[in-house]
């Protein structure tokens, strides 16, 4: 049912008032369910977020040393499973998102361990995989990888004791 506002006899102000107050409901419904988030977020200000995704980010080099392990058995399971690009970007961040924070501490005990060890995963890892060689090889490239790396560990545990 539509009720012209012009049949209707009514003063200018009641008119102003059945238009505005649509309007009014319809700003006060959105806002309404909008006003509990942003109380909550001006109330939770002592919170800090961060302080849980930094707390599992790696510090020390041995801490790095750990992650990469990680990332390079991952890098052999997506080997496994075939998912070649998976693989690759998992051998890629063992060696630039970690490997990178454990060259300087290492070559500054061990500079031919710490280059070969770059080569084996930033070029001959990553070479292999895009190569699809067998995995038996893949498997002997990441075995001679975790043998510098526990060469690594033991060098740097002995330089911060």
């Amino acid at each position: 049912m539509f009720i012209s506002m012009s049949s209707m006899n009514l003063s200018k102000n009641s008119k102003t008032n059945l238009l505005i107050s649509p309007l009014l409901l319809i700003v006060m419904t959105s806002i309404i369910p909008v006003l509990p988030n942003v109380y909550a977020q001006a109330t939770n200000t002592t919170t800090n977020t961060t302080d849980s995704v930094e707390a599992d980010e790696p510090e020390t080099p041995l801490e790095f040393i750990s992650v990469i392990r990680s990332l390079l058995n991952q890098t052999l399971v997506e080997y496994t499973n075939e998912n070649y690009t998976g693989a690759e970007e998992l051998a890629t961040t063992a060696y630039l998102d970690n490997y990178e924070y454990v060259e300087a501490p290492l070559a500054e005990i061990d500079r031919p361990l710490m280059e070969t060890t770059e080569i084996q995963m930033r070029e001959e890892l990553r070479k292999m995989i895009l190569d699809r060689v067998p995995i038996e090889e893949l498997q002997a490239q990441i075995d001679e990888i975790n043998v510098n790396l526990d060469k690594s560990v033991e060098l740097l545990s002995n330089s911060t004791s």
